[in-house]
């Protein structure tokens, strides 16, 4: 079992590849013509609501969103690869921990502008899993990918400015949501004829696009079909997320006025309202498809919600059978629901959409093997299905 901080220290290393690891830089095209440097351009920011111009074919471009910022206070953006089909599009939201106390803030990003996603997203992950253009398996692969980059410490939903974090220095910007509202304002009318959008992203990134699914389908308007693919961020009930920590990010990031407002009467109890959230989706849209991937026991998040322990006092990470337990009673909660599944697999691994999208796997319904790359292109093409215990 890892311990909290062993957690943090885990994501840091695992996560920040995309979001300040070491990623070496090189001017060489990757295997899909769409990763070097040469092709990350950066377009300035534009009027807020007006199209994203100088978009190439099969190419990162980075884009400055005019208002956009890190918890530090510094602009960020967006990445945009131009697919050939632009009636698609999949919106990605990076993960990197979270910023709650002294230890957490130490271990998230909390800057990312144009040269740091020339330098680490672009020649790497820009191309890796559910990214690949040369995968001719990937339901995805000639959709327009959209990257939203992760620097803000609030799981992208907060809506909290100048704060003060117990333990850590400096104030802290927590924005996520109001930057994601900023980049469909760009977005929408850069893509007018689109008709269909997958919402995801891992880790933070996962809670993030589930956390940001409602205005999203708001910005893009009932006529666009908006689906959700949420990579190793659960939306647990209590006891399993502590309400005491479910209530103390609330207050800290600015849930309130972001997330809760968006459930509406759905969500009433401040310390349990992630799970009254995700119910919230499949009921409010029927005709829309949800999934949700985790190991049975990742030990990242596990380590995450540990600092619930006794009433917020401790730093116990969850056992795996607790986080499994977590994860079924997740399932449960939305059962009656056909448009929502999970795809749950053996082990403690954190996330898969970049690092394992090819080979994860677990048991379907009839005892044989799913390929998580295959549940992801029946989701988006219209089936939706529970995989694994």
């Amino acid at each position: 079992m890892v311990s909290s901080s062993e957690a943090l220290a885990i994501c840091a290393s695992v996560l920040l590849a995309a979001c300040g690891g070491t990623t070496a830089v090189t001017n060489d095209a990757g295997p899909d013509g769409a990763s070097d440097l040469d092709a990350a351009p950066v377009v300035e920011a534009g009027p807020p609501g007006s199209p994203i111009p100088g978009l190439t074919l099969n190419q990162w471009t980075w884009v400055d969103i005019a208002g956009a910022k890190c918890r530090d206070g510094t602009p960020t953006g967006i990445g945009v690869n131009l697919g050939s089909n632009t009636t698609k599009l999949m919106i990605f939201l990076e993960g990197g921990g979270a910023c709650f106390n002294g230890t957490t803030c130490a271990s998230n990003p909390s800057h990312f502008d144009g040269t740091t996603f020339a330098v680490q997203f672009a020649p790497a992950e820009g191309s890796a899993g559910i990214f690949s253009r040369s995968d001719v398996q990937n339901a995805v692969k000639d959709w327009t990918m959209i990257y939203v980059p992760y620097c803000t410490g609030d799981i992208h939903a907060g809506s909290a400015t100048d704060v003060q974090v117990p333990g850590f220095p400096g104030k802290q910007q927590f924005v996520g949501y109001g930057n994601m509202t900023l980049a469909l304002g760009r977005l929408v009318p850069t893509f007018p004829k689109a008709a269909q959008v997958l919402l995801t992203g891992h880790s933070a990134g996962g809670f993030g696009a589930a956390l940001n699914y409602v205005q999203a389908a708001r910005a893009f308007g009932s006529a666009v079909h908006v689906d959700l693919v949420d990579d190793s961020g659960p939306l647990m009930a209590n006891p399993y997320v502590a309400s005491c920590l479910e209530q103390s990010m609330t207050q800290l990031w600015g849930l309130s006025s972001t997330i809760v407002t968006d459930c509406g009467s759905d969500c009433t109890d401040p310390g349990n309202d992630m799970i009254a959230y995700w119910k919230h989706l499949p009921k409010t849209y029927p005709d829309r498809r949800f999934g949700f991937l985790d190991s049975a026991g990742d030990s990242v998040i596990a380590g995450f919600l540990g600092f619930g322990a006794n009433n917020c006092t401790s730093d116990v990470s969850l056992s795996a059978a607790t986080y499994e337990a977590g994860l079924l009673d997740m399932r449960t909660q939305v059962a009656a629901y056909p448009n929502i599944g999970s795809f749950i697999f053996p082990g403690i691994e954190h996330t898969s959409l970049l690092t394992a999208y090819t080979t994860r796997s677990a048991t379907g319904g009839d005892g044989g093997t799913v390929l998580l790359e295959q549940w992801v292109s029946a989701l988006v093409s219209g089936t939706v299905a529970n995989v694994g215990p």
